[in-house]
């Protein structure tokens, strides 16, 4: 899989079980009616379990210049929980969960299922706001390293 090429994405979350925040490439549209995302991720992280706990997530679909986030966020950087939402500028739309200012497009989803599937979850999240960034350039992941697009 490392040879098939992927859009970057921070998925996130905020609520009653705090923040939490990881990088992910296994994220995609499911359905548009309601508008559902997919997003898969390893059940041991922790951000995973704050994720399901609050019920919330934000994706933010990164731009070739957000590469220093996207190594944060998958801890290649020695930042760790909430200093790495002191990287980039941040909103939040209904849920409150973070979604990233300058992504190309973030998307603010409730969780509607969770299931486990091996060591991971495959989390479906109703999406519920949407936040246009500015066009550029998209940062994907291939060969075990980051490339704009």
């Amino acid at each position: 899989m490392s040879r098939v090429p992927g859009a970057v994405h921070l998925v996130s979350t905020d609520g009653p079980a705090g923040s939490g925040g990881f990088t992910a490439t296994a994220v995609t549209s499911v359905a548009d009616t309601p508008p559902t995302l997919l997003v898969c991720a390893n059940g041991a992280n922790r951000s995973c379990g704050r994720l399901i706990e609050n019920g919330v997530f934000g994706v933010s679909t990164l731009s070739h210049a957000d590469e220093e986030l996207a190594a944060a966020f998958a801890g290649r950087t020695g930042i760790y929980g909430e200093d790495r939402f002191r990287l980039g500028r941040w909103t939040r739309l209904v849920t409150g969960s973070p979604v990233l200012e300058t992504a190309i497009a973030g998307f603010d989803c409730r969780v509607i299922e969770a299931r486990p599937l091996a060591t991971h979850l495959v989390i479906f999240g109703e999406v519920v706001g949407v936040h246009l960034g500015p066009a550029q350039p998209a940062l994907v992941y291939r060969g075990r390293r980051f490339h704009g697009l």
